[in-house]
């Protein structure tokens, strides 16, 4: 946790893996986020059963260490690559920031250590029930969102990180008929067209088309979940941030810059994480698909990172089509 010292790990665990750094996969990634919360998980468990015992020091050492690997997992997500529970990387469009904060400040859970190299006073029973209800629950929360099995062994489901849930619009309301309308066009009628429109059954109200689903498909889209597609496609900096039109370049400093995607930006994204998830599921490495000439359209001999560096958003949307095409006629095959 930002703040406090690092705890030691439990007897027999195993050591830590070293920071991956931005050159972690996408897969590698949800694999990261499945076992911090599963380690999380573990200490919670087993602070309940020390909480039940009176073991209250170990039981706020446990929890710390719960605490700091749920923090991990959100970082992890906001970065595209594990590195320290720092909360302030944390984003503030996070709407679970400002619980994790409370939790990673709670005082219940300081150091167990005084500066003067005492032990601290170890926390009361009741005082450590409130602190692992909320970590339970901000655990519960965690694994919803990223889709994790606590039991299983496999990645999450997605490791983009948690934002606030757009509300899809309210339908537009429907046109009014004016009143008398029908009636006066009733009057004007022939005898046999009067007798048809009477066995006719009334007209159901047309049902209002639901947003496409590109529309709802930018919700957890971050700059952290573009750089996670960049480094795993292998692109230069610059030309990534042409690729989703954003103007403002590196930092001065020559380091990535984080933004808050615009709507055309989260568009572009969107369509990379769809072309991403598309090789994914072919079994296609991303960095080698894109670098290899294809003779068929819209490629003409062409790299696919050409085209879609060229026609952007058209040439992700081209080259997405083009696999999708392709993994159906492979499943025809197949049958």
């Amino acid at each position: 946790m930002a703040g406090t010292p690092a705890c030691p790990p439990k007897p027999g665990a195993p050591e830590a893996a070293p920071v991956t750094g931005p050159e972690m996969t996408r897969a590698a990634l949800r694999q990261s986020v499945a076992s911090l919360l599963r380690l999380a998980n573990g200490d919670v468990q087993d602070a309940q059963t020390l909480l039940d015992a009176g073991s209250t020091r170990n039981t706020a050492r446990l929890l710390r260490h719960a605490v700091t690997g749920l923090i991990e997992a959100v970082v992890a997500s906001e970065q595209g690559y594990t590195g320290p529970a720092d909360t302030s990387r944390i984003s503030e469009e996070n709407p679970l920031k400002a619980d994790l904060l409370r939790l990673d400040k709670f005082p219940g859970l300081a150091p167990a250590m005084q500066q003067d190299g005492r032990l601290a006073k170890p926390p009361s029973t009741t005082f450590l029930i409130g602190p692992l209800r909320d970590v339970a629950k901000m655990l519960d929360r965690l694994k919803r969102h990223f889709g994790v099995d606590l039991e299983g062994s496999g990645q999450a489901r997605t490791a983009d990180p948690p934002r606030p849930s757009q509300p899809e619009p309210p339908p537009p309301p429907a046109a009014k008929p004016q009143p008398g309308a029908e009636r006066r066009k009733a009057d004007n009628a022939s005898p046999p067209a009067k007798a048809a429109a009477r066995a006719r059954p009334a007209a159901r109200p047309a049902k209002t088309a639901s947003p496409p689903p590109a529309a709802r498909s930018h919700a957890g889209l971050s700059s952290g979940s573009f750089w996670a597609l960049v480094d795993r496609w292998k692109l230069v900096d610059l030309d990534a941030l042409r690729l989703i039109g954003h103007a403002g370049g590196l930092t001065k400093k020559g380091t990535r810059p984080r933004f808050k995607l615009t709507e055309a930006e989260a568009e572009a994204v969107a369509a990379m994480r769809s072309l991403d998830e598309t090789l994914e599921q072919l079994g296609l490495d991303p960095a080698q698909w894109l670098q290899a000439p294809l003779r068929p359209a819209p490629f003409g001999g062409a790299k696919p990172i050409g085209l879609i560096l060229k026609t952007r958003l058209q040439g992700l949307r081209e080259a997405s089509h083009y696999l999708t095409q392709m993994g159906l006629r492979l499943s025809l095959q197949e049958s």
